[in-house]
């Protein structure tokens, strides 16, 4: 069984403190966003762990160039 990330994380993305909600008695948050299989392997390969819920919804809508605190678009590529 994978290791769940611990409840309160870092986003690997832009560095936010989140909820992670894998742990949860519910469903996590994220698993309300469609993430295409091309994105969520993309993801595994550029990040280890959970990201946060608004850089999922960037990243969903396709804006994965946009900026987010700390991240510029050039350390997000």
């Amino acid at each position: 069984m994978p290791e769940l990330p611990p409840p309160e994380s870092r986003c690997p993305r832009c560095g936010s403190a989140f909820h992670c909600g894998a742990s949860d008695a519910g469903p996590c948050a994220c698993t309300t966003l469609s993430l295409t299989p091309a994105l969520r392997a993309e993801l595994s390969e550029r990040f280890h762990g959970c990201l946060c819920l608004n850089c999922l919804r960037e990243l969903a809508a396709g804006a994965s160039r946009v900026s987010c605190v700390p991240c510029t678009p050039a350390s997000s590529a």
